[in-house]
C-alpha cells in the first residue's frame, strides 16, 4: 500500500510540471488554483519591480507603459500573468507601480496584485505596503479628480 501511495504522490509531481496537466488538475480543484496564482503573480510582480529598479539605476530611463510588454521580453520576464493578461506598469513622479490586473482581466480594480516602489536615491524611504491610489477609470470629471486631490492633500497635513 504504501508503494502505491508513493507511486500516486511520485506521479502528480511530475504531472504538475507540465503546465497543461498543471492547469486540469488545479480545474478540479479551484480555490488551490486562485490561491496559487495569486502567489505567483506576487511573486512575479515583485521581481519585476526589482528588475524595472536595477535598470532604472544602470540606464537611468524607466520602461514607457506603452512598451512595458516589450520591455519584459527583453529582460526575460514573462509578458503575461497566470490568469493570461498582461504585467503593466504605471509611473509617478516619485515612484511606479508594477502590476498584474488580476482575475477580472481590467487594470485599476480592486482585485489587482500591484507593488508600489520609490523612484531614486529615496527608494529605501518607502513606507511597507504603500500604494499609490489607482487612477480613476476615464469617465471620471476633471472637477472630480481635482477635488479628491485636495482632499487628499488635507489629509496629509
Amino acid at each position: 500500500m504504501k508503494k502505491v501511495l508513493v507511486f500516486l504522490v511520485i506521479i502528480g509531481g511530475l504531472a504538475m510540471l507540465e503546465p497543461r496537466s498543471r492547469e486540469k488538475i488545479f480545474s478540479f480543484f479551484p480555490a488551490l488554483s486562485a490561491a496559487t496564482h495569486q502567489r505567483s503573480a506576487e511573486r512575479a510582480v515583485k521581481l519585476i519591480a526589482l528588475d524595472v529598479q536595477q535598470s532604472a539605476e544602470e540606464t537611468g530611463v524607466y520602461p514607457h507603459p506603452n512598451a512595458f510588454a516589450e520591455w519584459l521580453e527583453r529582460s526575460d520576464q514573462k509578458r503575461n500573468d497566470p490568469w493570461g493578461s498582461l504585467y503593466y506598469i504605471e509611473l509617478y513622479p516619485d515612484s511606479f507601480v508594477v502590476g498584474s490586473p488580476g482575475p477580472d482581466s481590467r487594470t485599476r480594480s480592486g482585485d489587482d496584485v500591484r507593488l508600489a516602489k520609490l523612484r531614486g536615491p529615496n527608494a529605501e524611504r518607502l513606507q511597507p505596503g504603500y500604494s499609490p491610489p489607482a487612477p480613476p477609470p476615464s469617465g471620471v470629471k476633471a472637477s472630480a479628480i481635482r477635488g479628491a486631490k485636495k482632499a487628499a492633500t488635507r489629509e496629509k497635513n
